[in-house]
This record gives structure tokens, sequence and C-alpha cells, in this order.
């Protein structure tokens, strides 16, 4: 083992992060559109109002969270409770049959789940000692 590289627990939990982190995300999103259409048969407009609520939680979650993660509490906290948050949003998502109300649940879960995508970065990088290198 070089003076740089990780030692293979922290290595295989930081691949195991990364993985999981966007797992969730392909897990669901991909298939919303068949799911909205075919089974709670909303229109194409419903739809696309769904998917917009990612780009919207990714422009304002990471000024919100960032401020908070930074100042206040462990990147690996923050990151832990916005993906519990998250995962009672997202489960919340499959009792929801009207199109307004999903839009507003799909949105909390991007404000909850856009910000973790910095954040998994920024736990990852503080395990290295040499991130440049590494």
């Amino acid at each position: 083992m070089t003076e740089l590289s990780l030692p293979s627990s922290v290595r295989a939990r930081l691949s195991a992060m990364m993985f999981l982190q966007f797992f969730v995300w392909g897990a669901w999103f991909v298939t919303l559109s068949t799911y909205l259409g075919q089974g709670l048969h909303f229109a194409g407009t419903d739809i696309g109002r769904a998917y917009a609520t990612m780009p919207w939680g990714a422009i304002v979650a990471p000024f919100l969270v960032g401020m908070i993660a930074d100042r206040f509490f462990a990147a690996e906290k923050v990151l832990g409770v916005l993906h519990l948050v998250g995962a009672v949003l997202l489960w919340q998502s499959s009792n929801v049959t009207s199109p307004g109300a999903l839009c507003w649940v799909l949105l909390g879960y991007a404000l909850c789940y856009n910000p973790t995508l910095a954040l998994v970065n920024a736990v990852s990088f503080n395990q290295m000692k040499s991130p440049e290198k590494q």
C-alpha cells in the first residue's frame, strides 16, 4: 500500500456510499413517467411538472443546505439526515394520487436529495490525504 492509497475498508465504504447515492436516484426516477402515465393516468403536463421538481431542487437547495453543512454540522450527519427525510418523502409519494400534491412531495424530496450530491463528494475528499493525486 502506497502512502497515498486509501485503506481497503475506507475505499469499500466510500464505493458503497457512491453506489447507493446514485442507485437511489436511478431506481425510481427513470420509471417515474411510466408509473405516472400508465398507473395514475396523469396528463403529460403533470408528468413534466413532476420531473421539473428535480431541477428546482438543484437550484435552491445547495444554498440553504450548504450554509448549514459548512457552519453548524458535520457533512456526514447532514448527509444522513437528508437521506432519511428524503426516504420518508419518497415513501409518502407512493400514496399520493393527485398531480399537485405529488409535485409538492417530489419538490420536498428534490430539496433533500440534491444537496447530497455535493455532500458525498465532500465526505469522500475529506477521507483522502491528497485528493488531487488520488
